[in-house]
């Protein structure tokens, strides 16, 4: 009766959630019903984490023997772990969202509770999914899941050798929230390992159970880490204030104001003034001072800490870090640029503190270290201080670069200045030039690019893009930056810097018609092959060779040596048939050649070469022996007339084979 009446109520309940209008969140399909949790309950307040930001997740455990789902009935419980739960069936709680499947591991699904999972089942059927932690979508890796996930996340926990009764303990895990996260609630599965009393529960060993903890995830904006750079922190310096001034040497009273612009509250803030002035900047004067005026840090350091430490500074709130110092008498009048080191945690208990530094100026006014005599001097550039631009570092993309295709240049400027900042920086790029032309030409014509400003140290990425002109010799040719910029006591200061960019040529070469004499023989003959290797490049050729590799003739080499730029090497081979041709006759021919740096490069080219079988000489009719000649000279006279022709066929061949090769080509 008692169960009967239970489930009716849930069904009641579940048909109510029917006619709730829920907003449209993603998200907020992971809220789950923590009133049917046993062992772990939620926090005094709904736990807020914001995205991309660090995050304490808090969790109360401990049991009443009335809560829940899973009551062991003991007056205790021991050995007892907390942790976040790794499980995949938790962190993906449906087989299949949409289609009435029920759930593959529904942490409330026991026979002693059948009554609340039909209740969960029916309202789970139809359509409800935020009753007792239905649809929990997201399996770890699928990035639904909001913390991130690393080698502590599912390692840290919290460990309680017994639990009484009615006793409840706090837990905390230090998670970070991940970046992507959308806004709206989510159930974080938490995994509760515990013993009961020997004997108590015989079957029992060292249970687990899964319960979930809500919490809602925020947008924090587009702060995911605090930068170091004033004008991405954290606070807002100097708001709404004078800048503080005070008349050298009395003791100057002055406060600086921060104001949290973050959308959420920062712990252990810590302000800490450094006692020289802000890296990058220096005095602006407001009078010309005498030579024995100091321009650095105007303040005597008298205290061993400056630092002002607050507990807790909230969205909006503005806190002012108050110093008191003693100024020195030889301070030159002008506005001084101090610096602060802020530091600060996201949670109370973060392990990680983000430190930001920020500037602001102080008036020191000292009439004693100024100089009114009307003597300004004459000007030298010796006698000022301007800022050093160098080009830290450079490369090409690509890394090589060939004649006749385009480029790019990236380079590092650097402000190698410790004390002084550059500004309106025009660096131009200038080429080298080979037979009054530009080696380098920039794409569009704009060869010049301009940078705002370069604090002390920073450095800065410039890119140009150039052509490079076809005809031009392979060798490092140079880039001249002309750089023109201002500095607080020089202005228009002038610096050139060179680059030498190597540049490349592609290697060439053709090669002339082939000449095979003969251009047929049979297995055992040779033939003589000749043509010209022609360097058309503009690049030297190194150990040029020619290969002939073929199966109907023995393998035979040609070396040629080093050819250069517009001239020829002559092949002059012998080939040798070994076999038959069993194809159409091509001979491949593999010139080989080095570049400077000795890599081997490979031209194909081929002649055409047929070998056949030699006769059998048993196959040969013999002649028959002529009838002798009645005079003794008929029989010479042939004979000669045959050797003469011979010698005159050997000597036109000769004539051919020493022909000019310039002829041959």
């Amino acid at each position: 009766m008692k169960k009967n009446l239970m489930r009716a109520a849930l069904s009641l309940l579940a048909s109510a959630l029917l006619t709730l209008s829920f907003p449209a969140c993603e998200a907020q399909a992971s809220y789950v019903n923590t009133n049917l949790n046993t062992y772990v309950h939620d926090a005094t307040e709904m736990q807020i984490g914001y995205a991309g930001q660090d995050m304490q997740f808090r969790v109360r455990v401990g049991y009443n023997n009335v809560n829940g789902m899973y009551n062991p009935k003991t007056d205790y419980i021991s050995d007892v772990i907390v942790r976040l739960s790794n499980d995949q069936n938790y962190l993906r709680q449906d087989d299949d969202p949409g289609s009435g499947g029920e759930s593959t591991k529904n942490p409330y699904d026991k026979e002693e509770e059948g009554d609340l999972y039909d209740a969960w089942r029916d309202g789970r059927k139809a359509g409800i999914d935020r009753v007792y932690g239905g649809n929990l979508t997201y399996p770890i890796d699928s990035g639904r899941y909001p913390f991130e996930i690393n080698a502590s996340t599912f390692a840290e926990e919290t460990r309680f050798e017994r639990l009484e009764v009615g006793q409840y303990e706090e837990v905390v895990f230090h998670v970070k929230v991940r970046a992507d996260t959308p806004e709206g609630y989510f159930g974080i599965p938490v995994s509760f390992y515990y013993n009961v009393p020997p004997n108590f529960y015989p079957e029992y060993k060292t249970p687990m159970k899964v319960e979930y903890i809500n919490v809602f995830i925020k947008k924090a904006g587009d702060v995911s880490a605090p930068s170091t750079l004033s004008s991405d922190g954290a606070f807002v310096v100097g708001e709404g204030q004078s800048t503080p001034a005070g008349t050298a040497p009395n003791v100057m009273e002055y406060g600086v104001a921060f104001r949290n612009r973050q959308q959420y509250p920062l712990y252990e803030v810590n302000v800490h003034i450094e006692p020289k002035l802000a890296e990058g900047y220096q005095l602006q004067p407001t009078a010309r001072a005498k030579s024995s005026a100091v321009s650095g840090y105007p303040f005597h350091i008298n205290d061993g800490n400056y630092d002002r430490i607050f507990s807790a500074v909230q969205p909006d709130e503005t806190v002012t870090a108050a110093y008191s110092m003693a100024i020195m008498a030889n301070a030159a009048s002008g506005f001084y640029p101090l610096s602060y080191a802020v530091s600060y945690k996201l949670t109370p208990d973060a392990p990680l503190t983000y430190t930001e530094h920020y500037m602001s100026y102080v008036r020191i006014m000292n009439p004693s270290m100024e100089d009114d005599s009307d003597d300004l001097g004459e000007f030298n550039q010796n006698d000022r201080e301007k800022a050093r631009l160098i080009v830290d570092s450079f490369r090409t993309e690509p890394e090589k670069v060939f004649a006749g295709k385009p480029f790019e240049l990236i380079l590092n400027l650097k402000n190698a200045s410790s004390t002084i900042s550059a500004s309106n920086i025009l660096v131009s790029f200038e080429s080298e030039k080979a037979d009054n032309s530009s080696v380098f030409t920039a794409e569009g014509g704009a060869n010049s690019l301009v940078i705002n400003s370069l604090k002390s140290g920073d450095v800065k990425e410039l890119r140009m893009r150039f052509d490079v002109r076809p005809g031009v010799d392979p060798r490092s040719y140079a880039i001249t930056l002309n750089e023109k910029y201002d500095s607080p006591d020089f202005k228009n200061a002038e610096e050139k810097i060179t680059l030498d960019i190597p540049v490349n040529q592609v290697a060439r070469l053709s090669v002339s018609n082939f000449e095979l004499l003969p251009e047929a023989i049979t297995v055992g003959g040779e033939s003589n092959v000749m043509f010209n290797v022609n360097n058309t490049g503009k690049v030297m050729l190194y150990n040029v060779e020619a290969v002939f590799e073929a199966d109907s003739v023995r393998k035979t080499s040609a070396y040629l040596g080093n050819i250069k730029p517009g001239e020829t090497g002559n092949v002059d081979v012998m080939l040798a048939g070994v076999a038959p041709t069993a194809d159409d006759g091509t001979i491949p021919i593999h010139i080989n050649y080095e570049d400077v740096n000795g890599n081997v490069f490979t031209e194909e080219q081929s002649c055409m070469l047929y070998v056949s079988d030699a006769p059998d000489m048993e196959d040969i009719p013999v002649p028959e022996e002529p009838e002798p000649a009645e005079k003794p000279f008929g029989r010479v006279l042939p004979l000669l007339g045959l050797a003469a022709a011979a010698a005159a066929g050997v000597i036109v061949w000769r004539k051919r084979k020493k022909k000019d090769p310039e002829e041959n080509a």
